[in-house]
């Protein structure tokens, strides 16, 4: 209930999250290896992973510093140093494209969430980071765009996006799928910068709703310094994979997910320049 995730919580109800809760590296692989299997099958979307530890933290770092070791444990990275400092974990997940049916690489981002992201005193106070435990959420937003499209695609045509022969009603329901995903994303970000203490810690829209500025930079795995990056909103990069769909089943052009909707923010002072 108190998630403010939009996408999640439509995620939840559907049952199409995997929320496991695991000690050590081992455990988040394996629980990882059969949450893939789910992706390729359509069943799932997103995986939290919840970390039971003995341990007692008093801030941030420590808490991101002990998840960053799972994920080295794990296989997925070299240095958990480098991943408390802004490095990207980018796990790809070979699955049939829930849009055009062709065989994609779709990578998914862990993203490291703990406790005193929500204490103000903490340095790193950032409460769109924050969970009543540590945890670790990995998530596709293209996979998960695409499923969304596939789930409207079968309640209006009774069959998958690929199997549309006319263009034009792909295309509109592709524009309605990005107006929801949009509307979904400016749900999310108004309701994380009403529980924001501090004004520089908040996240927030555009005044054109085209990209959302947060505290942090989106997807890396944790940072140790607080700087405010832009990022794309779905009207941005929805809008994108919407044109890579239709240019892929109807104009016979290779299609690459890339990292659309997790491609990395931009500092905020360097953007705007």
């Amino acid at each position: 209930m108190d998630l403010r995730c939009s996408a999640g919580k439509r995620e939840f109800q559907l049952g199409r999250y995997t929320v496991a809760h695991v000690r050590n590296g081992y455990q988040f692989a394996e629980a990882l290896t059969a949450f893939r299997q789910d992706v390729e099958e359509y069943r799932k979307t997103g995986f939290l992973a919840i970390v039971a530890t003995p341990l007692s933290f008093t801030n941030s770092e420590d808490e991101l510093r002990a998840l960053a070791q799972i994920m080295v444990d794990a296989g997925y990275a070299d240095s958990a140093g480098a991943l408390v400092n802004s490095e990207t974990v980018a796990i790809p997940f070979d699955v049939i494209c829930p849009v055009t049916g062709i065989p994609t690489v779709y990578e998914f981002f862990p993203v490291a969430f703990c406790p005193h992201a929500a204490a103000v005193a903490d340095p790193l106070y950032d409460p769109a980071l924050s969970t009543p435990f540590l945890a670790i959420n990995t998530t596709s937003d293209a996979f998960a765009f695409g499923m969304l499209v596939r789930d409207l695609c079968e309640r209006h045509f009774h069959c998958a996006p690929h199997e549309v022969r006319e263009r034009s009603e792909l295309a509109r329901l592709l524009q309605k799928c990005a107006a929801a995903w949009q509307k979904m994303s400016i749900n999310t970000i108004q309701g994380y910068q009403k529980v924001s203490a501090t004004p520089e810690r908040a996240v927030h829209l555009s005044d054109d709703r085209q990209f959302w500025t947060a505290p942090h930079n989106d997807p890396v795995f944790a940072e140790l310094a607080k700087e405010p990056h832009d990022h794309e909103m779905p009207v941005v990069y929805a809008q994108r994979l919407c044109e890579k769909w239709l240019a892929a089943l109807f104009d016979g052009q290779r299609y690459e997910a890339s990292r659309d909707g997790q491609s990395g923010g931009i500092p905020a002072f360097d953007f705007r320049k």
